[in-house]
């Protein structure tokens, strides 16, 4: 299925190390920024681009701007899946960083509402969806650039550096928001985290710059040449993967939690609940921090007793001692149980999270991997992440404030997510024997071609 991996030598060690340095740094700095919209989105955008009498509109209206940017997720793992799968990985992490940290930069310098009207949204949805397009090909992107380099016994610890984004830009893009006062945030201190994105930007470029394409890519896209496969990638996975896309994307549903904890849960305790805005961030802080430490631990693991079966564990682990202790923690009001219960819910995001990456790396041919993970993880923020705060909202609104109907739904992705795992792997080995006896045997037919040696 995968070209062998890269020889155990001190030239490969360090290209591998830097190779997995390269892929944190870029996805912690698009993380930083696309989470810092989710928290702005949650504080403060309703007021300042989507003014309306009732807060419930407000909030839906900045929410759905947040989801806006999940659109173009499935689109921008298509364009950027082909340019990594045909052309050159580094060439399409280049570009998504630079997308992602240009539009992030702009959103802090555009007028609100009161300056110029309905422009002022319009702007700001515009590049929303800029940084989805983005966003939709960094992952992909990223995963393979550091799992590719890796030795056979470290790919999960690799690929898990890029799951290390997620806490380093939500640790970031919440320490920032932290250090702004309540009174200058609506007074263009919330201009300052979309700002310091441009900073950023050139930090991840030069460290971007150095990337080399991996041997394993290089060594898989000449087979494809030598096979004579021409279509793009994405006809090939839904022509002869069409099964094993339909597991990844609901393998990805449970990635959708973070959106309950950053986005809905932080509005519901501020907005519904009066919790101190201060004590959640914090309590989402400190939740970062533990996310830190659990991913590498579990990504070890991994290496150990096998990925899928890690993944197996370790999305149980989420389903038990997530969605119920968060929620009904807000509701209480108890700042000790608010914090106990961010922090549980973070570890079991932690545990699943840090292996999905590895995990869906196993399914796919190298030649097309980069668009089939990007594929099914995209879709399924399109359609499921995007829209889990606005329903989770529109739940609680219906329930009469009850958290239950939200504690069923976050319960509901996670479980779905741990079916999709248990099933993938057979159905990876099925499709992928009849695309590798399609090779050949076009290799076969056309005499001068070379056949395709899986």
């Amino acid at each position: 299925m995968s070209s062998a991996p890269p020889k155990s030598t001190p030239e490969h060690a360090k290209k591998a190390r830097r190779a997995s340095a390269a892929a944190l740094a870029g996805t912690s700095i698009e993380w930083y920024d696309f989470y810092v919209f989710g928290t702005a989105a949650a504080l403060v955008l309703g007021d300042l681009f989507f003014p309306s009498d009732d807060p419930l509109i407000r909030t839906l209206s900045a929410l759905g701007t947040f989801a806006v940017g999940f659109v173009l997720r499935p689109v921008g793992g298509i364009l950027f899946g082909y340019i990594g799968d045909r052309v050159s990985r580094k060439t399409s992490l280049l570009i998504t960083l630079l997308m992602m940290g240009g539009a992030t930069t702009l959103i802090g310098l555009l007028p609100t509402y009161d300056s110029i009207g309905i422009a002022a949204p319009i702007c700001l949805l515009i590049l929303r969806m800029v940084q989805g397009l983005s966003v939709g090909g960094e992952w992909g992107g990223a995963v393979l650039v550091a799992s590719e380099a890796a030795p056979a016994h470290r790919k999960a610890l690799a690929a898990s550096m890029v799951q290390l984004g997620a806490p380093v830009g939500t640790i970031l893009s919440t320490g920032v928001f932290l250090l702004i006062p309540d009174e200058s945030l609506l007074n263009g201190g919330w201009r300052i985290p979309f700002l310091l994105s441009g900073l950023l930007l050139v930090v991840g470029l030069l460290i971007r710059l150095k990337l080399e394409e991996n041997e394993e890519f290089v060594a898989a896209r000449a087979k494809r040449e030598a096979a004579g496969r021409e279509a793009p990638p994405v006809i090939e996975l839904v022509r002869r993967f069409p099964v094993l896309n339909i597991c990844v994307f609901v393998a990805c549903f449970a990635v959708s939690g973070v959106y309950i904890r950053n986005v809905f849960a932080l509005n519901l305790a501020v907005e519904s609940e009066g919790i101190p805005r201060q004590l959640f961030l914090n309590a989402l802080l400190a939740g970062a921090f533990a996310q830190l430490i659990v991913t590498p631990i579990a990504a070890v693991i991994a290496d150990r007793v096998t990925v899928h079966r890690a993944q197996i564990w370790w999305t149980i682990l989420y389903l038990i001692i997530a969605p119920v202790p968060l929620l009904a923690a807000v509701s209480s009001g108890n700042a000790t149980l608010i914090y106990v219960a961010v922090a549980l819910s973070f570890v079991g995001h932690a545990a699943y999270y840090s292996t999905l990456s590895g995990f869906l790396t196993t399914l796919f041919p190298t030649e097309l991997r980069f668009t089939g993970i990007s594929l099914g993880y995209q879709l399924s923020g399109s359609l499921v992440s995007a829209f889990v705060p606005i329903l989770a909202v529109t739940l609680v609104s219906a329930a009469g404030g009850s958290v239950v109907p939200v504690q069923f739904l976050y319960a509901a992705l996670i479980a779905a997510s741990l079916t999709a795992i248990v099933l993938a792997p057979r159905v990876s080995r099925r499709e992928t024997t009849r695309y590798e006896n399609s090779l050949c045997s076009k290799s076969v037919r056309e005499p001068g071609k070379t056949s395709y040696v899986a």
